[in-house]
């Protein structure tokens, strides 16, 4: 009898101190919540680039640096002030390739280093910018349909040169001249467009370069807990 009050009464205690335990855990978890604050997945952040991005001499790996250029406020509250420093990495370069195909680069924006110097890992998505493919890399003019259209518009500069020229020789001169600055812009800028055309078949696409002070925009993908303290 004995032995069983006493198994009943360490069963008791264990028990005890098991809710204890649990309730000092999420004592604990709360107080951590209420001392942080989240930013939602879906926020945009305005960047600054303090570093040039390339892809002339770059692979996968790669780091480089942004500012954050306004102040981010939850609720009224700043949960990021305007100066954060955003650390990332390339995460995939393709390199320009023929048929004037652009080299293509991929960032990771890695964690957030606030004034406090605390470091936040970091989940987001480059958003709303001018040149970018379906799945978020940065690429520069395109490809081989960008490099003929570019060399249209080149060649009707041309024959409107030719045709400027001939009103320009005076108003004697003129009726014989535009005719014949139009034929001849013609002919050189057909000439031009095929023969850019074939050599854009060969040519190799532009690098990515992006000089530092760029703004860029990115997207959060997941929620952002910043600590209060």
């Amino acid at each position: 009898m004995k032995k069983y009050i006493i198994t009943m009464m360490v069963a008791a205690l264990f028990i005890f101190a098991t809710e204890s335990m649990s309730k000092a855990e999420q004592s604990k978890t709360m107080h951590a919540d209420i001392q942080a604050i989240r930013i939602p997945a879906g926020t945009s952040f305005k960047l600054e680039l303090l570093d040039p991005l390339s892809t002339s001499a770059a692979s996968a790996g790669d780091e480089f640096s942004a500012m954050l250029k306004n102040d981010q406020k939850v609720n009224g509250q700043i949960a990021l002030p305007a100066g954060s420093v955003i650390r990332g990495t390339y995460d995939r370069v393709i390199q320009p390739k023929r048929l004037s195909r652009s080299a293509v680069l991929y960032l990771k924006f890695d964690h957030i280093v606030t004034p406090t110097g605390r470091q936040i890992p970091l989940n987001a998505g480059l958003y709303n910018y001018s040149q970018i493919t379906l799945d978020g890399g940065i690429y520069q003019n395109g490809n081989y349909g960008y490099a003929i259209q570019q060399n249209w518009e080149n060649t009707k500069k041309i024959v409107k040169t030719t045709i400027d020229w001939g009103k320009g020789t005076g108003e004697n001169m003129q009726y014989v001249c535009v005719p014949i600055g139009a034929a001849g812009g013609v002919i050189g800028g057909a000439f031009y467009y095929v023969i850019d055309d074939i050599v854009d078949l060969f040519k190799k696409g532009n690098d990515v370069n992006i000089p530092q002070g760029t703004e860029l925009e990115v997207m959060l993908t997941q929620p952002l807990d910043i600590p209060l303290h």
